[in-house]
């Protein structure tokens, strides 16, 4: 073989030769699926704030719900009781309440010494009920009259006293404040316009993501949401267990019993929503990775 010439046009140029480890590098292993894309930042802050307004509703329904008449009421009824002995009151005042009731007229009949103002005995009633009947008449009376006006109904003109066996001090008129007819008011409204903010939201979830995983998101948001309210009413049950140890004070009770319902409320209606919420997870969460498997396979087939 003749020696290599670079001026000869017909000479055959040596065969490269590489020594770079590169060369001989294994080449990857072909994936069968493609790594899932990271959810994006609004379809986070989108569930997010689902679960936190989804709480707040469940909150303020649980107050709207514990400051109906249906619930004040009775416990109004128990506060005035434990405020001031009201049987006592009319055994006093027996004989003189009788005379009244026995005079002619159909005037309502006035209880002397009731704080409670505008509250009467009705004249046959007077007549002819007993002092026990008269006592849950009276009560039922005063609870309806102080849930309508609060603190107010214990004082003529709707002024405020700080003595006395009904005393409207601050922390009694805190009480009579929550467990009013404006209180309910105020929390149905705020829960009608949480609950809307909700739907808001949950569209919103909806509208950040895609496919099944939508799903996933407004059931993490409800479940969120429920673990969230479940966790401020067992709270408020631990508050009330306290207040209802180790008190001789009736009124204290009263307190803590209120509590306790309001604090109940928000862990029933959780329990729902986080059951819902349960409910949409788990199957839009197979259907999700069921679809993305495919997604993925079809995928690398294709390259």
């Amino acid at each position: 073989m003749r020696p290599y010439d670079p001026d000869d046009r017909f000479a055959t140029p040596p065969a490269p030769v590489y020594m770079d480890e590169e060369a001989f590098a294994p080449m990857p292993e072909p994936r069968l699926t493609r790594p899932r894309p990271p959810r994006t930042s609004r379809a986070r802050r989108a569930t997010f704030g689902l679960a936190v307004i989804t709480a707040f509703w469940l909150l303020a329904l649980a107050a709207a719900q514990a400051t109906s008449s249906t619930v004040a009421v009775p416990f109004l009824e128990r506060t005035v009781g434990a405020l001031g002995d009201v049987p006592a009151l009319l055994q006093v005042h027996e004989a003189q309440i009788r005379t009244l009731a026995s005079q002619g007229g159909d005037a309502a009949i006035p209880v002397p010494g009731l704080p409670v103002q505008g509250v009467t005995l009705p004249r046959p009633l007077a007549q002819t009920g007993t002092r026990e009947v008269w006592a849950a008449h009276l009560l039922h009376a005063s609870a309806e009259a102080t849930y309508e006006r609060g603190a107010a109904a214990f004082t003529p003109g709707g002024g405020e006293t700080s003595s006395g066996t009904f005393s409207t001090s601050a922390w009694v008129r805190v009480v009579l404040a929550l467990a009013s007819s404006n209180t309910h008011a105020l929390a149905s409204l705020v829960a009608l316009g949480l609950g809307g903010a909700t739907l808001a939201m949950a569209a919103l979830a909806v509208l950040s993501t895609n496919g099944a995983r939508r799903f996933v998101a407004i059931g993490l948001g409800l479940a969120g949401g429920a673990i969230f309210a479940a966790a401020v009413g067992v709270i408020g049950m631990g508050v009330a267990i306290v207040l209802n140890t180790g008190s001789d004070s009736a009124f204290v009770n009263e307190v803590g019993g209120l509590i306790r319902a309001i604090s109940w409320t928000p862990l029933y209606d959780a329990r729902w929503i986080g059951l819902a919420g349960i409910a949409i997870i788990v199957p839009a969460a197979v259907l999700a990775a069921w679809f993305g498997r495919s997604e993925h396979l079809e995928a690398f087939q294709d390259d």
